[in-house]
């Protein structure tokens, strides 16, 4: 059975009696909408009773529900009755010819039979295996959902005529949008939601009953929304397509005068063409919801890899510190010695230089080697108390341990740094900073043949703290490899030269002082590093560690 409103407002809306319940009231949630100041805003519900069989019940309402004139509480509705709420009349009908639904699951050949046995009028030019053969064939195709949609509207123009469409999708946010096609004449027009203007009580209809519609199975609710406005839409079909409920999209087909409207063979013609169309984007979007769901999983299981790699480096640098403190404390030892046991009145000038350089690049390394510790343990950075270093002092220092290979790649160093421009905090952790960058500087331009100058610009912050920029002229970086430039363990450095390490160290202890680091670059006009340290350049790990005073028991924790 179903419900239609014959009298009052909502004139012409009605419902099929299914095995869901079906809500009636003022409220525009309910399933039939009785606009009347009597009725209430949940007024009464029609709800299934098995055997064909539905029960009208009241809600509570104001003003009571009749059925055939008489107030009731709740009752058995049968064909022919007349609920009255309020100045509305809802007669109860037999479904005798189902006409306002589609099976996805028709028969086309039989459907084929029926409409020829028939003598159905309806124009359809092109015969319905035809329109499946073709429309079966797109579906194999790789073709994006909106150009499959359109392909398949025009395999249904050839059979069912119509002068507009649209296929209509929900956004949460925005609301419904639709892509579609106006033709006039021999020429068509691509259309928005807005520009189709369709008929919004059909399309949520025929969305929210999860069945093929026409427009006359609206009425005048169909007339009210549509034909007011645009005197020329004369009748219009609306099929539900993938999705269920809220998730499902609408095809809408339009005819304008001088045509007749569509008749319930049309709609069926349609549905039987749009169920494999239904199952392609379905199959479309299972497919992309697959892709992403893989795509998340190489992404899982490389970072995965990436921490157990990690892991296996902390393990790894751990013993390597532990085991260079020995060498190095010996190193540094002599070294003393050395500065001790000369005369600085008949030492060569060089002599006590070189043994300088030697003293700082020692202390250099222990600083590393600290470092490397914190790094192997993931300690956080620890604020400094240190006192604030001339930040042009530590720069030259750090370059003159790199001279070298500065030297080897061709690589002339500028420096604009103020000499007075001061940084609280560690000053082996800007050390190590810059103969990061510098060397990876060397290393590309040694490669690339491409590249002659080394810039270090440094300024005071304009919100405190400084900035410094590490500029080269050599080859630059693709977007791709400068989006992974910090990474751990990525590097495009040749054979075993590269660990992938260095611009890591260097994200990691600006970030832990609080600062940002930025790169720009550009494929064949070289690479910028923009850093920016708001405070204090903070130590890794632990103040107190002394690497030449590592205990086995702080190793083993």
């Amino acid at each position: 059975m179903h419900l239609i409103i014959v009298q009052g407002p909502g004139r012409g809306q009605r419902i099929v009696l299914g095995s869901d319940p079906i809500t009636i009231g003022r409220d525009p949630s309910n399933d039939l909408i009785v606009d009347d100041t009597r009725a209430s805003r949940k007024h009464a519900e029609v709800i299934p009773a098995g055997d064909e069989t539905w029960l009208l019940r009241d809600g509570g309402s104001r003003n009571g529900t009749l059925l055939n004139d008489e107030i009731i509480d709740r009752t058995i509705l049968e064909p022919g009755d007349v609920i009255s709420i309020g100045d509305c009349q809802i007669a109860v009908h037999a479904v005798q010819e189902h006409l306002s639904t589609f099976s996805l699951k028709i028969d086309p050949e039989s459907l084929q039979k029926q409409m020829r046995e028939s003598g159905s009028d309806a124009p359809a030019s092109k015969s319905l295996q035809e329109a499946l053969f073709e429309v079966g064939i797109l579906s194999q195709t790789d073709l994006p959902p909106e150009d499959l949609v359109q392909k398949v509207v025009e395999v249904i123009g050839t059979g069912v005529q119509f002068e507009a469409w649209g296929w209509i999708r929900w956004n949460d946010e925005t609301g419904p949008y639709a892509t579609g096609i106006r033709s006039s004449g021999t020429d068509s027009e691509k259309v928005d939601l807005q520009s189709l203007d369709p008929s919004r009580t059909l399309i949520e209809a025929a969305r929210r009953r999860r069945e093929g519609m026409i427009s006359s199975q609206v009425g005048d609710a169909f007339q009210a929304s549509v034909c007011l406005r645009r005197k020329q839409a004369l009748s219009a079909l609306a099929l539900p397509l993938h999705g269920r409920g809220e998730n499902a999209t609408v095809l809408y087909l339009e005819r304008g005068t001088g045509h007749q409207p569509f008749s319930a063979e049309e709609l069926q013609w349609v549905a039987a063409v749009s169920a494999q169309l239904s199952v392609a984007l379905q199959n479309s979007r299972l497919f992309v919801e697959l892709k992403q769901a893989h795509d998340e999983l190489l992404l899982s299981r490389e970072q995965l890899t990436r921490q157990e790699k990690m892991v296996a480096i902390g393990r790894l640098a751990s013993g390597f510190a532990h085991d260079l403190n020995n060498p190095l404390a010996s190193v540094i030892g002599f070294l003393q010695l050395a500065q001790r046991g000369i005369d600085p009145d008949q030492a060569n000038p060089n002599t006590t230089l070189h043994l300088q350089r030697a003293q700082d690049a020692a202390d250099f390394c222990r600083a590393l080697c600290r470092n490397l510790l914190a790094f192997a343990r993931t300690r956080p950075f620890s604020q400094s108390s240190a006192a604030p270093f001339p930040i042009l002092e530590a720069i030259k220092a750090t370059l003159a341990i790199c001279q070298a290979r500065l030297r080897d790649a061709g690589l002339e160093t500028v420096i604009e740094v103020d000499k007075d421009l001061l940084l609280a905090g560690d000053s082996t952790a800007l050390q190590q900073v810059i103969m990061n960058l510098a060397l990876n500087s060397a290393d590309a331009v040694r490669e690339s043949g491409t590249g002659s100058t080394l810039t270090i610009r440094g300024s005071q912050g304009s919100s405190g703290g400084i900035e410094l920029e590490i500029e080269d002229d050599g080859p630059g970086m693709s977007p791709e490899i400068a989006k992974r430039a910090f990474d751990p363990l990525y590097t495009t450095k040749e054979g075993d030269r590269g660990s992938g390490l260095g611009l890591f160290v260097v994200h990691r202890i600006i970030e832990g002082a609080g600062g940002t680091v930025e790169v720009e670059s550009t494929p064949g006009l070289g690479t910028l590093f923009r850093i920016s340290i708001p405070d204090a350049l903070a130590r890794l790990g632990s103040e107190e560690i002394d690497p030449l005073q590592i205990s086995s028991e702080w190793l083993e924790s």
